[in-house]
Order: structure tokens, then sequence, then C-alpha cells
């Protein structure tokens, strides 16, 4: 019995999942790819860095960037739109260095102790504290990464040293190659969201619907939404639903607010039947962030989107408008002009269908192909090099330093890139 215990643990793969807490959108990612990774047969956890390793940071992480796209957006967006010209070159030096290397420590010990085969990664904090770590130490496990946005947000340069980067479209590899990414390394697998469960065929409303959506984030506009939805639609015939997932507040309020007879309100809280509802919408109203924008065009439903919204949000609507995929509002006026437009058009509602349907790209099941195929990782090197835990920060120092010399160089000497390329890699 114990030597088929051996065998087993020697043979089935081991990966290690790691999220960060900022908004839901990581850690559903981090989910959907575990239990598809459980069905193969994968041995798997799923630990949140920040909050493992590093919980005073983990605070600033979750509810620093829920203060500020909820009360401080416009700051957040100028910062935002800043370190979005940050130079790359000072990838080992920029605002996310501290952060990260308060969680190396941790993160080693969890390594050594699970010995995973490759390790997925759906924050870039994340990556980036492993990409330390290999710059210091022989990792034997393969580093996989995911962005969840369509678009490249900030810091991302710090994490070239990844084995694979999978990106939502194509249209990234470009931003990705200027940050110092290689062509090999990008993966344009599509965002990985859970698919939506099969079930028998929905039974339509004959009733114009309108989903009114959280998207799941931090942000708290959902009630004002579904009062300018009720303004909007006044004096039409039309089926609303809200979901507010776990706002109760707003749930509440929902109950509460009084609308014509010609509308009818169903009022949702928290439910794992949003395929049923997307299903069953005409049109979706939402906010845009980027697993939620995947799952919307994997329904292949028309999107409404609200315009005040996160600076990465906001560049996800410009990129699914740009392939006529959403439409966009900013206020009261222009909701109901949009409203009236496909309530009474129902060909302008299947030409938005249709674009998400041409857009639509689920990463979940190549994602898990690709770490399910990954090779054994040997965890014997790690072993003779004798790593201590309590130095591990120390020698991650020295090796960052060293590494930001190595890019002055290269920026000085570009002929020194190739070399500076094997020496990390």
């Amino acid at each position: 019995m114990f030597l088929l215990l051996c065998c087993w643990e020697k043979f089935v793969k081991k990966i290690l999942i790691l999220t960060a807490t900022a908004g839901n959108a990581h850690n559903a990612c981090a989910e959907a790819v575990r239990q598809r990774l459980s069905a193969e047969g994968a041995q798997t956890e799923v630990v949140d860095m920040f909050q493992s390793f590093s919980p005073r940071y983990a605070r600033l992480v979750d509810r620093g960037y829920s203060f500020a796209v909820e009360r401080l957006r416009p700051l957040y967006d100028l910062f935002y739109e800043h370190y979005r010209k940050n130079d790359p070159s000072k990838r080992y030096s920029n605002s996310t260095r501290r952060t990260c290397l308060s969680a190396v420590e941790g993160l080693m010990a969890k390594l050594l102790e699970y010995k995973p085969d490759a390790v997925f990664c759906t924050h870039y904090g994340c990556a980036i504290a492993l990409c330390y770590l290999k710059l210091a130490f022989p990792l034997p496990c393969k580093i996989y990464s995911v962005c969840l946005d369509y678009t490249l947000s900030p810091f991302w340069e710090s994490a070239i040293g990844v084995d694979a980067f999978f990106i939502s479209h194509e249209s990234l590899s470009e931003a990705c190659m200027e940050r110092g990414y290689r062509q090999e390394q990008l993966l344009p697998v599509g965002i990985p969201v859970r698919p939506a469960p099969p079930s028998a065929e929905t039974s339509r409303s004959d009733l114009f619907t309108v989903l009114v959506l959280f998207g799941g984030g931090n942000w708290n506009g959902i009630y004002k939404l579904y009062r300018m939805t009720l303004h909007a639609l006044r004096g039409r015939s039309a089926r609303v639903i809200v979901v507010n997932g776990k706002n109760k507040k707003s749930f509440k309020k929902t109950a509460r607010r009084k609308h014509a007879d010609e509308i009818a309100v169903e009022n949702v809280g928290f439910t794992q039947e949003l395929p049923r509802y997307f299903s069953e919408a005409d049109v979706v109203i939402n906010k845009c962030g980027g697993a939620n924008a995947a799952e919307m065009l994997n329904a292949a439903v028309p999107m409404l989107i609200y315009e005040k919204i996160p600076a990465q949000e906001k560049r996800n609507l410009a990129f699914l408008k740009a392939h006529g995929a959403a439409l966009s509002f900013k206020n009261a006026a222009t909701l109901k002009r949009a409203l009236h437009v496909l309530l009474d058009r129902p060909s302008e509602r299947m030409k938005l269908s249709q674009s998400a349907k041409n857009l639509a790209k689920n990463g979940l099941e190549s994602i898990v192909t690709t770490l399910f195929n990954n090779p054994a990782a040997d965890w014997e090197q790690c072993k003779s090099s004798n790593i201590r835990l309590n130095e591990v920060k120390k020698t991650c120092k020295r090796a960052l330093k060293a590494a930001a010399k190595q890019e002055k160089l290269n920026k000085k000497y570009p002929f020194l890139k190739e070399e500076r390329l094997e020496w990390y890699l």
C-alpha cells in the first residue's frame, strides 16, 4: 500500500494556483481552473498569496483597491495611466517591489513544502513574486500567469520571467513585447471563465428583458443603474432582472423601489444561475471587468456598459466597442436612447450578439491542458541548494539589484540584450 501511494504521488500532477483578492475575478478564475484540473485527476491547491504570506499588504491590495475604485475613481484612473507609462527597464525597482518582496519567504516555504510541477498565477503580484524567486534560486517548476483584461495593466513588465503568459486576445501581443516579453511566451487563448452548465432550453419571455448586473467587483452602483433603467423604460412594457449578488443593501433598496405596472421586476440576490439569466436577457447593463466581459461574450448577449468605471475597465470597453460587441452610456439620457434603439430594432441586438460570438474565446480548456501536460518538476536540485528561508528575502534583493544593473546596461548597450535574456531565462 505504501509503495502504491509513493507511485501515485510520483506520477500525479501537482499544480499550485496563486491568487490575490482584489475584486472577485482573480479568485473566480483560480477556482474555475482548480475545478477543471481536479476533474482531470491533478492534485491542486489554491493559495491567496498576500493573505497567506503578507497579511499587512493583503489589506492594501484588497481594501485599498476597493476603496480607490469606489470612492476615488478619478484619482485611481490618474495613477493607473501614470504607471502605464512606466519605463519597462525599471521593472526591478518599480512601486510593486516592496509589496511582492514581502511575500517571497512564505511563498518559498510553500513551494518547498508542496513541490508543485507548475504554478499558475491569476494576479500580476503573484507572478512578480515568483519571478523574483526565479532570479535568485533554481526553481524547477514552470511558472504560468494569466491576464484577466483585454488590456495590459501596469506592472506586468515585472513578470517577464514566467514560462508562459496566457493573454485574452492576440492584439495584446505587441503591448506585451514592448514590455519585454518574447513572442513564444505569449499564448492568446482567452480569459478563463467557468463554462455554463448544460441546461434545458430556456423559455424566453415575450417581454423585452433587461438584465442589470453588478459584475462581481468593487463597485456599488447597481441600485443607481436600476433606477436609471426604470426611468429609461418609463411608458414601455419590459421585464427587468436585477442581480445584486452579495450586496444586501442594494437588494433591500431594490425591493422597496416602486415601479410602473407595465414593468415586471425580478429582484435577485446571490445566484449561481447567471448563465440562465444571460440566456433570458435581450440586453445586459453592466460594468466591464475582463472576466465579466468574457462571460457575457461567451453568452453572446448584447451589452450596454456604464462609462463611469475604473481605467482598466474603460480600456476593456474600448476593446469591445472596437469589435462591435458592446454599446455604452454615460447618463440616464444616453441609456434611454440606447435601450429604445435595442427595444425597437431586433436587428441591432442580433448584430451585437453576432459580434460577441465572433469575439468570444474561453481560455479555460487551453490553460488546463497546458498545465496538465506540463513536465514533472525535479525538486531535488532545490534541496541540494541548501536554501535558508530566513535569507530568501535578502537573496532576492541581491538578485534584483544585479538584474536592475543588467537592465541599465541593456538600455545603454542594446547588443547585450540577447545575452541578458539567456542569463535570465
